[in-house]
């Protein structure tokens, strides 16, 4: 019988963004920007050996997306196509708590932090720091749902 290793990753984006993430943990940079580069010529994303992103994180839809070196992305979160995640000039860039979903052509720029559980949606320009259960959309991003833990 053979024995099919369980990959929460679901895209190709994903299965090359964690084979390069682990050549750029283990010290093999060179490896980590081979991959790099062709993450960018088959799907057009800049995404950086860098960048953290946390188990069960999927790029449903890898085609556009530009990450900030220094992003980091909680576990279980869903990025759409033509997602940026990038900064303001201000040496850092957004962390994105657990259970994210980031729409369509989404903009989170700065140093701001997503809580957990937050919807963004598509088109979303978001700029200040996001509490965790809420819901946000517009540009400027606006909070139309807020749902209380117990």
């Amino acid at each position: 019988m053979i024995k099919v290793k369980k990959d929460k990753s679901y895209t190709i984006v994903d299965k090359m963004y964690r084979k390069m993430r682990k050549h750029y943990t283990s010290g093999r940079k060179f490896l980590a920007m081979v991959y790099y580069r062709l993450i960018y010529i088959l799907f057009n994303c800049v995404i950086p050996p860098s960048v953290e992103m946390g188990e069960g994180t999927s790029i449903a839809h890898g085609v556009g997306i530009v990450f900030h070196y220094k992003t980091a992305i909680g576990k279980n979160c869903i990025v759409y196509q033509n997602v940026t995640i990038g900064g303001r000039g201000t040496g850092g860039a957004a962390k994105i708590g657990d259970n994210v979903l980031i729409g369509a052509n989404a903009c989170i720029l700065g140093n701001i932090v997503i809580g957990d559980n937050v919807k963004i949606g598509a088109g979303t320009v978001v700029i200040t720091d996001i509490p965790s259960n809420s819901t946000v959309v517009g540009n400027p991003a606006r909070i139309i749902t807020k749902e209380e833990t117990k």
